[in-house]
């Protein structure tokens, strides 16, 4: 099963990284991007696209699917942690469509920092 947030995705190249004995820092530098940059991504709150996922795979010398995968136990954003289950499609569509705009948002501070 594949990740259907970014938390995971996250978690899963921070896992990645500290096997290969790798930074954030280090993989930053590798990608072309900041620090603070990398510390979104790994923290869940930065989408990321197809494109760098396989960058950021092939640096760690893993596949797409292994970024993707899901673990045993779901990823849990701490500071969200507090709300709950999505029982009902018609909320789970709302959250989406609010996870898409904060993904623009978050897309468009980063053409700002550049």
């Amino acid at each position: 099963m594949y990740a259907m947030d970014f938390a995971q995705v996250g978690a899963n190249i921070q896992k990645k990284l500290d096997i290969k004995g790798m930074t954030q820092q280090g993989l930053a530098d590798a990608l072309g991007i900041s620090k603070q940059v990398m510390n979104k991504i790994i923290k869940g709150s930065k989408a990321i696209n197809v494109n760098e996922l396989a960058k950021i795979a092939e640096i760690l010398s893993t596949s797409t699917d292994a970024l993707l995968m899901v673990e045993t136990e779901p990823v849990v954003v701490d500071s969200l942690s507090f709300m709950g289950a999505v029982h009902d499609e018609a909320t789970r569509e709302r959250v989406n469509m609010i996870r898409s705009a904060i993904d623009e948002i978050h897309m468009l501070e980063e053409l700002l920092d550049d």
